[in-house]
């Protein structure tokens, strides 16, 4: 299936971009997708000390990581941070297209791979108190991974990629609370006409 192809391929290619910030990038099956799971343990990954962080704002009533796209683990190791990616191999339905599992693999990377730049960064972050900025840090996810789908969709694929992102951020931040609060600082950045857009395109 071409698409499958596509998103494989784009997938493989933009954790081998930034391999640069890390190479520990996972595919994990659904079942292991949970608070429950030691994922850094699971897939042996090294370091010394791995990192909480604290956000007394935040409202964390159902925000968890159970059927999520994927999560980034933040962790310090010989004194320097670092981060590992773990993927959902499948956050959609059982039986659902390959094609667009992959789809979901690979925007679901990109915005775990900003997490890990804005970690890197310490924009959202600090690792010294041990505090973050959760809406801060989810909205740069989000807003560069929108970005970075709208540059490339001249592509028929990424166009689809584009409009099933901005679709599942409307329908997300649409559940209140803190994925509320997201969306909402999000639309500053990017403005809910242009989200709109993106959401209803056809294809």
């Amino acid at each position: 299936m071409l698409g499958v192809e596509v998103f494989k391929g784009a997938y493989q290619k933009l954790a081998c971009r930034f391999a640069g910030l890390t190479s520990d990038v996972y595919l994990v099956p659904p079942s292991q997708m949970n608070e429950r799971t030691d994922l850094l343990g699971a897939f042996k990954v090294e370091y010394d000390e791995k990192l909480y962080f604290n956000d007394d704002a935040a409202d964390m009533e159902n925000y968890g990581i159970e059927g999520a796209g994927g999560i980034t683990i933040n962790f310090l190791l010989a004194g320097k941070g670092r981060s590992a990616i773990f993927i959902n191999e499948n956050c959609l339905q059982e039986g659902e297209r390959e094609d667009l599992i992959w789809l979901w693999r690979y925007n679901s990377l990109h915005h775990e791979l900003m997490h890990a730049l804005d970690f890197s960064k310490q924009k959202n972050f600090n690792t010294e108190r041990r505090t973050m900025d959760l809406v801060g840090a989810e909205v740069f996810a989000d807003y560069k991974t929108l970005l970075h789908l709208k540059s490339m969709s001249s592509n028929g694929f990424m166009k689809i990629a584009l409009q099933s992102y901005a679709s599942n951020a409307k329908v997300i931040g649409a559940k209140g609370g803190i994925r509320t609060e997201i969306y909402n600082r999000l639309v500053r950045k990017i403005g809910s006409n242009t989200i709109d857009h993106w959401a209803t395109m056809k294809i």
